[in-house]
């Protein structure tokens, strides 16, 4: 996945979010609802930003009813509202 170096913080959490759940839906399946095979560290990587503001980022999208977590299921709650934070 590609991300362009200008994008913020959060708006890099949020791609990758729904990157995932683009390539992980499938036919009965809704792409709202993911389960991360990766931990926030990798995940951190793989947005090249730290694993503290992903973190911050996780926990806000959660406290502006964005996403719910669960563990490793996380449950994207407002598809258009991470659209909106991507431009998108």
């Amino acid at each position: 996945m590609l991300l362009p170096g200008s994008m913020r913080a959060e708006e890099r959490v949020a791609a990758f979010l729904l990157n995932l759940a683009e390539r992980l839906t499938t036919p009965g399946r809704s792409p709202s609802d993911l389960v991360l095979r990766v931990t926030r560290e990798e995940m951190s990587s793989l947005v090249e930003i730290s694993l503290e503001t992903v973190g911050r980022i996780l926990s806000k999208f959660q406290e502006d009813a964005l996403i719910q977590i669960d563990g490793e299921h996380v449950r994207i709650v407002s598809i258009d509202g991470l659209r909106a934070l991507v431009g998108r």
